[in-house]
């Protein structure tokens, strides 16, 4: 693909974004009408629906706080989801919220961060996690802090731990290359993880410290999130013990059958299952007397805007979603602790 043409591409898509805003906003009061008349089927719906709704915020691929470079963003990444989830906390007709989860993890931080967002929001309004393909690691992490978790009975599920990659290329840089690293620091461990000589002793131990500690939160994470939870709502629950959690927390993965009869998650089914609980959850909570409250998209764009997106989407190239069969995402980042599968 030319210059010429890449930007006839990136221009064409601005003034269509600039239509985006025009449109939406012309065709608001039409969208709510139609949204108030559909709901009643029980199909997910626009953000423009008005009163009451349900949020469907989707997390697709690697957790991290880097953003795609797109030129609409990533809608699926970690900071967006995040944004989302701030602000439905915020949005008095979100009254409840469903999290949609496609990833294999990613840092730690950014885990984190999203875990206490979703820990907030679970104050004020129930929140129910759908798991698609793969909800590991980082992944799992997040999904801990929901009122209720579902997954497909073949979802894989689980991979609690933390890991780090470093490489020794000594041997090939010296003998092969020729070529001789000279480093100069204030203490021995500032150049902790170089890739030029093998790790010391003490390294070792010091970074095995490190990855215990960030486990031991990992572990404090599922405790606080799903074995000390406690709700009055009336779907069904499964319990996870202390005993289980550190049993089973070496790294594996489950099927969702399994995760579900050991107390990882607390149904098997999918999105559809997963809105009905949600749905139910928020009548009980705000005492709701509506048959239904409809599903949003909460994190997408919608209309001409959804059309745009989908367009640049498919124009624009895209990274490996779960970075899986690819570049290894702990050799992105090998002197830092992941939730991460690989």
């Amino acid at each position: 693909m030319n210059t010429r043409i890449i930007a006839f591409i990136i221009i064409s898509l601005c003034l269509l974004s600039v239509a985006v805003g025009i449109v939406n906003t012309a065709t608001i009061k039409s969208e709510k009408t139609e949204l108030n008349e559909s709901s009643k089927s029980g199909n997910i719906q626009n953000i423009f629906s008005s009163g009451n709704k349900i949020a469907l915020i989707s997390l697709q691929g690697v957790i991290s706080s880097e953003s795609s470079g797109d030129i609409f963003g990533d809608m699926n990444s970690a900071e967006s989801i995040r944004k989302a989830l701030v602000r439905a906390i915020d949005d008095n007709s979100v009254k409840g919220v469903l999290i949609k989860v496609n990833s294999p993890g990613g840092t730690v931080g950014m885990s984190q961060e999203i875990y206490s967002t979703i820990l907030r929001l679970r104050k004020e309004k129930p929140v129910v996690v759908s798991m698609s393909d793969l909800a590991a690691s980082g992944g799992y992490y997040i999904s801990a802090a929901a009122d209720r978790i579902y997954a497909e009975p073949g979802s894989l599920v689980g991979s609690i731990g933390v890991i780090m990659n470093t490489i020794n290329a000594q041997n090939l840089l010296n003998n092969k290359l020729g070529i001789q690293s000279n480093v100069i620091k204030s203490g021995k461990f500032k150049d902790l993880g170089s890739p030029y000589r093998p790790m010391t002793s003490d390294e070792r131990e010091l970074l095995q410290n490190l990855i215990n500690n960030t486990y031991n939160q990992f572990l404090n994470a599922i405790t606080d999130g799903r074995i000390n939870r406690k709700d009055n709502y009336k779907i069904k629950k499964t319990a996870l013990t202390v005993e289980t959690l550190k049993k089973y927390a070496d790294g594996r993965v489950f099927t969702g059958q399994i995760a579900q009869k050991l107390g990882f998650i607390d149904n098997v089914g999918g999105i559809y299952e997963a809105q009905k609980a949600v749905q139910e959850m928020a009548k009980s909570k705000f005492k709701l007397s509506s048959s239904d409250i409809p599903v949003v998209n909460y994190n997408k764009p919608s209309g001409l805007g959804e059309l745009v997106f989908g367009v640049s989407e498919s124009i624009m190239p895209k990274k490996d979603v779960m970075m899986i069969n690819s570049i290894p995402f702990s050799a992105k980042y090998p002197h830092q602790p992941l939730f991460v599968w690989e």
